[in-house]
């Protein structure tokens, strides 16, 4: 049930985002919104208010706003479009692109905003010192036998004063020899350790590192307003480098469609952030909405990216595309869309049965 409850609230919250982004938009634009539906397919209750319906649809993995004079995923041939005013078409590329990118503003926004409120609530984590707190099972820490409580005081014999010290060399030196020097109980005791080799996203792209297993005593302090926007605007790039990174590896061949998740993922992933308590229920609905706001803008016939291509292309040529032409696209981004998706329910439904699901997680250790 605490599954079912956190993925309806994660999607809900989200989409609703998202749609909120477009209307806003569309209505600051001068447009008229016939439209704003949380789901899709069956309309399950409704209510119009002024020009537009409010409704809430049978399937809930989505929702849209129906712009008038908009070719859009309805497939209407016609698209309603009778050179009225108020009417998409009727508007400048500058208006419309401003329209189509107002639902993807609004997830990155919505990310920005929990993360930095998350910092601003909890504050800064810092390490303390070059104690160890934890030390992995069966990692090359444990396995050269050091302790929780330990203190790494040199290496190589460099003397090390900080937690970013120790793990800059670390991390330089994945599978090479490391001379130790450690503080345990009053006495120096000489360690010999070789960090094992990881991956990991580094400025956009993957880099090997060297890790030992183990993690600092973190200590919060306060963050200030500034500290935690800035903090809040540097997680949802990190989260945007991966989803770019993501595409790129798909698209050379480096990670499979095996990779894709799709629905029963994301609610199994929704359930156990919930379970781990509210900040990390939160991290995630700004995780997901990061990677909504990222897939909605390629360039991808029916997603807002494709709208956006329509857009770029007209404004530059001065020429309307036939709205044949479009919908014949529209089509073929539908396509694309329900092929992609089959694959991730499939994806989805062999992790389930063969228990080799993969939980997506960000854990705030320096070095683990």
């Amino acid at each position: 049930m605490i599954t079912l409850i956190s993925f309806i609230i994660v999607l809900g919250v989200i989409v609703l985002v998202h749609e909120f982004g477009h209307y806003a938009a569309a209505k600051l634009t001068g447009m008229k919104v016939e439209v704003f539906s949380i789901g899709f397919g069956k309309k399950l209750i409704g209510k119009k208010i002024g020009e537009t319906e409010y409704r809430l649809a049978l399937i809930p993995l989505g929702g849209y706003v129906k712009i008038s004079g908009m070719v859009d995923e309805s497939l209407d041939p016609e698209g309603g479009i009778k050179g009225e005013p108020y009417e998409f078409e009727s508007k400048s590329s500058l208006q419309k692109g401003f329209v189509i990118t107002a639902g993807v503003l609004m997830n990155f926004l919505l990310a920005i905003f929990i993360y930095s409120s998350i910092i601003l609530f909890t504050g800064i984590g810092e390490a303390d010192s070059t104690f160890i707190s934890q030390v992995i099972a069966d990692k090359p820490a444990e396995k050269a036998g050091l302790l929780v409580g330990d203190k790494i005081v040199e290496i190589n014999n460099t003397t090390i004063n900080t937690w970013q010290e120790m793990s800059k060399i670390i991390h330089s030196n994945p599978e090479q020899t490391l001379n130790l020097v450690i503080e345990r109980e009053q006495n120096k005791i000489e360690k010999v350790i070789i960090p094992e080799a990881a991956e990991t996203l580094i400025d956009g792209a993957i880099q090997k590192i060297g890790l030992i297993g183990i993690a600092p005593k973190i200590v919060f302090r306060d963050a200030s307003l500034f500290e935690s926007l800035s903090g809040g605007v540097e997680t949802t790039v990190q989260w945007t480098k991966v989803g770019i990174l993501s595409i790129k590896m798909l698209v050379t061949g480096e990670a499979s469609l095996k990779d894709l998740g799709g629905p029963i993922m994301i609610a199994e992933m929704s359930g156990k952030s919930a379970k781990r308590g509210i900040q990390s229920f939160l991290a995630f609905i700004a995780f997901i909405s990061i990677n909504i706001g990222f897939l909605n803008i390629l360039p991808i016939p029916m997603l807002d990216g494709g709208h956006l291509v329509y857009i770029i292309i007209e404004g530059v040529t001065r020429k309307k595309i036939s709205t044949k032409i479009k919908l014949k696209i529209q089509q073929l981004g539908m396509a694309i869309l329900l092929t992609l998706m089959i694959f991730a329910v499939f994806n989805d439904i062999s992790r389930v049965f063969t228990g080799k699901g993969k939980e997506i997680e960000k854990e705030i250790t320096i070095d683990k």
